[in-house]
């Protein structure tokens, strides 16, 4: 991160909060990079092994990277479980390498199994400290890294291990019960390294004990990252890797996300990799800024491998978020306090949403009636408090950000935005439109004909933006054909974006060439299929699918039936409906995301023809005039709903929280979401709306606002909670009547201080229970019915089985509570436990539960585990024995 010497307010008040920082702050000064090891590591011909060990040896005694600190507890049910803390645990870069060069030493010594040089190793995690040491070690051994989505489903990690053959799997803990399907799939993985584990902790120990049953006698060898350590730290070290004299060997796939057809694995070199480390436009300056920042983009990503690269090869202080889903963004932001802020547009949108409901909670609160100063009031807390007050510089790539949010960012940081352009295949391209020399050799346009774009334009040239880069991709792994065809006659790679030149070197983005559109949230989406879709709905005569890569969702023009129209007879509400209805049922009926429905649409009574333009020659949509034609009025339709959104959001605050919580939980996510009143039910699920983590996180807040009960993400995005759910348990929230323990109750108000003999009976057990329990009967001979709690766990289904199997010989009854909006729903995710593909154990299973098994819909954390009051007392008079694995 390097300063320019360009004088303006902007920079003269970045100058200030700089010499601020350096006067004030001794970890900012603490993490300066040291002209010393940068000199060392620009030395001419280093390779990629040894830049990376003069960076990890000359910073040695400097934190390197942190993660939330943790503490082992006991939950309510008697698990021992992780806690965060609020606060990071940091490792040196001395002790990072420590932990690389035993992983190698182990790899590269392993009699059975070792990594050599060209060997590929899959990894699949969220981004970590571990994750870190075996990324590191692998590069150091010449290995090649195949770094796997995690938000992939499990088909693909499968498809992709099948081409790339790895050796290795490193595997986090998280991901390992899922990812076991694919390792047994795929022949050539014949070791799995399971990392981010602790042992201690009953769930991971339960689950790498069930991997490692699984994987027994396949030949496939299991182990902790921690043993791998342990053993390595006891043999000599593995050299580090030096390619031969002119060789430039494969160092790197990345598996892009594909906008259409399969993932491909793009191949990056070590002297590609080797330049993200050596950075000598960064290195070679002389008012380089600590790099301080938080790690949270997956590191399958070109993204977020280039953040961590560009903290360590400067010797920063890299953290990583606490959790997995984002929920803890703000709050590690607020430890860690950033000096650089690399962000997508996703969590550019979650911090205006911060900003919008507090902004919107003041106003209604009556806390002040000026709604400009209010507004600068929380931009400057979000700035000083939620960000730790040292931002001093902004990114944000991965996708293009509206104008509008862009603003946002800037005067809430009150520092220039910086937008970057770049891909897997080519590296970086420009910043804020401008193409960046190097990496950028050449490039140029082309017409693209059939869309309308030349390079005649006025008043400035269109076309396909073709490239030539010092970062270059080889290639796709054993794909030569599809190689070839993303790169023309003389070398020039064909981004498929369509773009206009405004300048020489000053490129702006406005369009794709195979009518693929990139959201902002980054998902893609092939718009033409999907009118070909659509098209095939019985009210639905045409249709052009609207997008934005600055919108999270699509709108589109629909010309209706003849048919649909009569059907109407005038009434275009209900026109409207019908045909949001069909397209509702063809997304369900082909299995479409929630992102590729158009939230809204224009009807159309004109057929577009080739007479009014709208078609081309061979009946083929004319894009570039239907977005001439209806581009306004869809932008101002965008414009509208964003303006709904929030107005709905604003009047969310003036709602009785006294309420019953369901109506409200509804309209928020109406309002969150932008869905359509069709689209919602109680019988919703959050993430079927098109939620995800990230915005589960604002659900959870403004959930919170309204209502002062804090609301876990986990309990917005389980699959046992529709949104009536989630109202259920705001509602059990408000009026538990206070019943249910709390630290208060327990420990004391006011308590300073937790003390183990504060945890009596007595606390949680009321007292005519306590009184009555010595005198109650005991139960006695052989039970008959038993009630089984985590019956779909590892260790539950297996009980569940054998008591079963026990109380089919005295035809007993086994009840079983699980998680679930209903008997069935819990029925399902039972049997979801034996269903692993052993065709016979399921069966077995089924004709047991079919004589012998109730299950019941609830939830052990909830009082009378969730269950109604008849329920309950059935099961306090007829259950003999209880056996309790949840509480392991």
């Amino acid at each position: 991160m390097t300063v320019t010497h360009d004088i303006d307010p902007q920079q003269e008040q970045l100058a200030r909060r700089i010499e601020n920082l350096r006067d004030s702050d001794p970890q900012f000064r603490a993490t300066q990079p040291d002209p010393a090891v940068a000199e060392q590591v620009l030395r001419p011909g280093l390779h990629l092994s040894e830049a990376i060990a003069t960076l990890m040896t000359g910073y040695a005694e400097r934190p390197a990277l942190g993660e939330r600190a943790r503490e082992l507890v006991t939950d309510h049910d008697g698990r021992t479980v992780l806690r965060l803390l609020p606060r990071f645990d940091t490792v040196t870069y001395g002790e990072l390498w420590s932990r690389t060069t035993s992983v190698a030493a182990s790899w590269h010594h392993d009699p059975a199994h070792p990594v050599k040089s060209g060997d590929l190793v899959a990894t699949l995690g969220f981004t970590s400290i571990d994750y870190t040491v075996l990324d590191l070690a692998i590069m150091i051994l010449g290995g090649v890294a195949v770094p796997l989505q995690t938000s992939a489903p499990a088909s693909q990690w499968t498809t992709i291990l099948a081409e790339a053959e790895p050796n290795t799997l490193a595997v986090s803990i998280e991901l390992i019960g899922t990812a076991l399907e694919s390792v047994l799939a795929t022949p050539t993985v014949k070791q799995v390294v399971v990392f981010d584990y602790t042992p201690e902790v009953d769930e991971q120990r339960e689950t790498f004990e069930a991997a490692g049953a699984r994987l027994a006698g396949t030949g496939i060898a299991i182990e902790t990252l921690d043993s791998v350590v342990t053993r390595g730290a006891e043999l000599p070290a593995a050299p580090l890797y030096a390619p031969s004299a002119g060789d430039d060997p494969l160092a790197l796939l990345i598996y892009t996300s594909g906008s259409t057809g399969a993932p491909k694995g793009a191949m990056h070199s070590e002297n590609i990799v080797r330049r993200w480390w050596i950075r000598e436009d960064v290195m070679a300056g002389t008012e380089n800024l600590p790099m301080i920042g938080l790690n949270f983009m997956p590191m399958s990503h070109i993204m977020g491998r280039g953040t961590l690269t560009a903290t360590l090869s400067t010797g920063g202080l890299g953290y990583f978020a606490a959790s997995s889903d984002m929920s803890t963004l703000f709050e590690d932001m607020e430890l860690i306090r950033p000096t650089a802020l690399a962000l997508v547009p996703r969590v550019c949108d979650m911090v205006f949403q911060r900003f919008q409901t507090e902004v919107d909670r003041r106003l209604a609160g009556g806390q002040a009636a000026d709604a400009e100063a209010v507004a600068a009031q929380v931009k400057a807390e979000i700035r000083d408090n939620l960000f730790g007050g040292r931002v001093l510089a902004v990114m944000v790539g991965s996708a293009p950000l509206s104008e509008e949010l862009g603003e946002f960012i800037e005067s809430c940081f009150e520092l220039h935005l910086t937008d970057g352009y770049g891909s897997t295949e080519a590296g970086m391209v420009f910043r804020d439109g401008i193409v960046q020399r190097p990496p950028v050799n050449d490039y140029k346009l082309v017409d693209v004909p059939e869309l309308g774009y030349f390079s005649t334009d006025k008043p400035h040239p269109r076309g396909e933006l073709l490239l030539k880069t010092d970062g270059m991709f080889l290639g796709y792994y054993k794909r030569p054909e599809v190689t070839a065809g993303v790169f023309d006659e003389n070398g020039y790679y064909m981004t498929g974006d369509i773009v206009a030149e405004l300048a020489p070197d000053n490129i702006q983005i406005i369009d794709r060439r195979n009518n693929v559109l990139k959201l902002s949230q980054g998902e893609f989406v092939a718009v033409a299929t999907l009118e070909a879709e659509y098209a095939n709905s019985p009210v639905v005569h045409q249709i052009y699918v609207y997008g934005s890569s600055e919108r999270s969702y699509l709108l589109a023009v629909v010309v209706p039936t003849p048919e649909a129209v009569a059907a109407a007879k005038g009434d275009e509400a209900a026109l409207k409906a019908t045909l949001a209805d069909s397209l509702q049922d063809i997304a369900k009926e082909i299995q479409l995301q929630s992102y590729e429905v158009p939230r809204d649409f224009i009807i159309e009574p004109q057929p577009f023809t080739q007479g009014n333009g709208l078609l081309t020659g061979i009946a083929k949509l004319a894009r570039p005039n239907l977005k001439a034609h209806y581009g306004e009025r869809l932008e101002q339709m965008y414009a509208d709903i964003a303006e709904q959104q929030a107005a709905e959001l604003r009047a969310l605050h003036g709602v009785d929280p006294d309420k019953p919580a369901l109506e409200t939980v509804l309209k928020a996510a109406q309002a969150l979401l932008g869905v359509s009143s069709a689209e919602l039910a109680s019988d919703a699920h959050f993430t079927d709306l098109g939620g995800d983590s990230l915005s589960a996180l604002s659900f959870s807040d403004l959930l919170r606002d309204i209502f002062a009960v804090e609301v876990p993400v986990g309990v917005i995005v389980s699959a046992a909670n529709d949104l009536g759910g989630v109202a259920k348990f705001i509602d059990e929230q408000r009026h538990s009547g206070g019943t249910r323990p709390t630290a208060e109750t327990v420990h004391g108000a006011g308590h300073t201080e937790i003390r183990a003999n504060d945890l009596t009976l007595d606390k949680f057990i009321d007292e005519a229970t306590l009184h009555a329990a010595p005198s109650l009967p005991k139960a006695v001979g052989i039970p008959h019915t038993v009630l089984l709690t985590g019956s779909n766990g590892y260790l539950g289904h297996y009980l569940a089985l054998e008591w079963l199997e026990r109380l089919d010989k005295t035809d007993g009854k086994l009840i079983v509570i699980v998680r679930g909006k209903n008997a069935e729903a819990a029925y399902r995710r039972l049997e979801e436990a034996f269903d692993t593909g052993d065709t016979q154990l399921l069966a077995h299973f089924r004709s047991l539960a079919g004589k012998h098994l109730e299950v019941l819909a609830g939830d052990i954390g909830d009082p009378n585990l969730g269950l109604d009051a008849d329920t309950w007392q059935h099961l306090a008079d007829t259950v003999d024995v209880i056996v309790h694995p949840a509480a392991l």
